[in-house]
C-alpha cells in the first residue's frame, strides 16, 4: 500500500492496521469528496486488489490449491467470494472511482505521483520511480492491513543451466551478488535485494521497502499472483474486474466467469 502522508494528515487519518480501519480511513476520504483508492481496471491492479481482499480470508492451503492444483478451488465460496463481494462493496461505497475500469496502471501511478490519489495497492516496481519523481509531498508504504498472505514472489532467481560451459564462473557470480555488501549496494540504489540486512541500507526509503518485504517473508506470506495459475488468465481477470468496477456484472457472475476459465485451464494442464 502506497499512501500520501500529506493527504492523510490533511484529512486526519492514520495508517490502518486492520481491514476495518482501512475501510474507516477510506470512508473519511469519501465523506470529504475524495476517492481514496487509485485502481486501474484495464490492467493488473484491479485483479491484485481482489486477490489481496481474498487473501485476507485465506490460508496457505488455499494458496497451494489455487496455485498448484493440489485440491479443487470453489470460486463460489470464501475466500474468493469474499474478495469479489468486498471489491464490489468498495466500488458501491465510492472507495474506487467508477471510471477506473478504463484506466491503465500508468494512469494510476501518475495520479499518485501528482498527489491526487491518497492510496494505491501495487508492487515494489513503482518504488524507484516514486522516489525519483515525487517531489511535492511525503509518502510512505504499509503492508496490506491485517493480511498475513500477500500477492508477490521472491523475484528473479539465479540458476546455472545444466549445459553451461563454465559453471564455476556462474557460481562465482552468484556468490558475489549475494555478498552482504553487494546486497546493500543493490538496496541503496532502489532494488529489493532478498538477502539484504535493513541495517546496512542507509537510504531511508529503500530501508522502508526492504523492511516491509522482510516482514512478509518472516510471516511466510508470499502468495504469488492471481493470474499465475493458468495460461491466459491475466486477460480473464482484467475483463472480469472491469465489469465489477463499472457494475455491469454482479459478484456471482464475475466469480462464475473467472472460475470457469480457471477450471478449463487446469483441465488443459492436467
Amino acid at each position: 500500500m502506497y499512501y500520501n502522508k500529506a493527504l492523510f494528515t490533511e484529512y486526519g487519518v492514520e495508517v490502518p492496521t486492520t481491514l476495518a480501519e482501512m475501510e474507516s480511513v477510506m470512508g473519511t476520504f469519501v465523506e470529504a469528496g475524495v476517492t481514496p483508492l487509485g485502481v486501474a481496471g484495464a490492467e493488473y491492479p484491479a485483479g491484485q486488489l481482489f486477490y489481496e481482499l481474498a487473501l485476507s480470508q485465506a490460508d496457505r492451503d488455499f494458496v497451494t490449491a489455487y496455485q498448484t492444483y493440489t485440491d479443487d478451488v470453489d470460486f463460489q465460496a470464501d475466500p474468493l467470494r469474499y474478495g469479489a463481494e468486498t471489491f464490489d462493496a468498495w466500488v458501491e461505497a465510492g472507495y474506487v472511482a467508477a471510471d477506473a475500469a478504463s484506466l491503465k496502471a500508468e494512469d494510476m501511478g501518475v495520479a499518485f505521483i501528482n498527489g491526487t490519489t491518497p492510496m494505491i495497492v501495487s508492487g515494489s516496481w513503482w518504488y524507484g520511480r516514486f522516489v525519483s519523481e515525487i517531489t511535492g509531498f511525503d509518502w510512505g508504504i504499509f503492508n496490506f492491513p491485517g493480511n498475513t498472505l500477500n500477492a508477490g514472489s521472491s523475484g528473479n532467481l539465479w540458476v546455472v543451466p545444466e549445459n553451461s560451459d563454465d559453471k564455476e564462473l556462474a557460481y562465482d557470480f552468484i556468490d558475489i551478488t549475494m555478498r552482504p555488501e553487494i546486497q546493500a549496494l543493490l538496496g541503496n540504489n532502489g532494488g529489493l535485494p532478498l538477502a539484504a540486512d535493513p541495517a546496512d541500507v542507509t537510504d531511508e526509503k529503500s530501508q522502508e521497502l526492504i523492511t516491509a518485504f522482510n516482514e512478509v517473508l518472516e510471516n511466510g506470506g508470499l502468495a504469488f499472483y492471481p493470474d499465475w495459475p493458468v495460461p491466459g488468465y491475466y486477460d480473464v481477470l482484467v475483463s472480469a474486474f472491469q465489469s465489477l468496477i463499472n457494475q455491469s456484472k454482479s459478484p456471482d457472475e464475475v466469480l462464475s466467469e473467472i472460475g470457469a476459465a480457471y477450471d478449463d485451464g487446469v483441465a488443459a494442464i492436467e
